[in-house]
């Protein structure tokens, strides 16, 4: 009697036994399975957030732009011109926010002269050609290779602004002189002539020289990989590019002139993991 009493007690405190460790295990696989889904979820996500499109080490890119050019002032009656940039860049991060840029551009440089000539007082008879108030805007083409240590700031994910500085190596390829010359048509009469030209004038200038470089820029995503570049800098000449420069035309009162530019320029950066 007692032994039939007791099996029926048995078996259900066993089946209640396997049924909560049943739920136990469902509800752990449950757990376990969502705790997945979310690492999963974060994973997929994680590549589309600006922060990391921010870490990518290697960036290529294009730029070009509008210089406003100025010899220094070592001689008077010197003013500004204008030119044309463009080129291409490679910028590596090779420490958290620091990078290393090199570039290679097309550069216009140079700018105005005013140079007073007589050569009556070397004894020659005063014509248009040996008395003449000449205004030349000297337009300098050159191959430039700056190489640069970019810092970037961390302001906001959208966008990244930077500032940077370094030097480069500049290299003359030709230079063209536009040219308005004023003096007497005929001597000892009060007619003044004008005349404008063009002519070269490479010969007057260094081929090699040295610049320093400062500026700041600001890269604003259009896609995941492509980042809009809008750059300004300027650039200070460390070596002569005309020596001994008389704007009286005069040996012994010269002074080497170099040539500094405020550069605007505009272009497009991917980047490369």
């Amino acid at each position: 009697m007692l032994t039939s009493r007791r099996a029926p007690l048995c078996s259900a405190h066993n089946i209640k036994r396997h049924v909560i460790f049943f739920l136990m295990v469902s509800a752990l696989v449950s757990l376990t399975d969502v705790s997945i889904a979310q690492k999963k979820s974060t994973k997929i996500n994680k590549p589309a957030t600006a922060s990391n499109l921010s870490d990518n080490k290697f960036e290529l890119g294009v730029a070009g732009g509008l210089n406003l050019n100025r010899f220094t002032k070592g001689q008077p009656h010197t003013g500004y011109n204008t030119g044309f940039n463009g080129g291409i860049l490679a910028n590596y991060y090779v420490y958290k926010n620091f990078a290393l840029q090199l570039e290679v551009n097309y550069m216009q440089q140079g700018g105005q002269m005013i140079t007073f000539k007589d050569d009556t007082r070397l004894g020659l008879p005063e014509s248009f050609t040996t008395k003449n108030v000449k205004n030349s805007s000297y337009q300098l083409n050159s191959i430039e290779v700056p190489l640069l240590l970019n810092y970037r700031i961390k302001l906001k994910q959208g966008w990244q602004p930077s500032i940077y500085a370094g030097g480069s190596y500049a290299y003359t390829l030709n230079v063209t002189e536009h040219y308005q010359k004023t003096g007497n048509l005929l001597p000892e009469e009060d007619i003044i002539a004008t005349v404008t030209g063009n002519q070269g004038a490479t010969s007057l200038f260094t081929s090699n020289r040295f610049n320093l470089i400062a500026g700041a820029n600001v890269k604003l995503p259009l896609s995941s990989k492509l980042k809009l570049l809008i750059d300004f800098r300027y650039l200070n000449g460390l070596s002569p590019v005309r020596e001994n420069y008389s704007y009286m035309e005069k040996t012994g009162f010269g002074n080497n002139i170099r040539t500094n530019s405020f550069i605007s320029r505009v272009g497009v950066v991917m980047s490369i993991k």
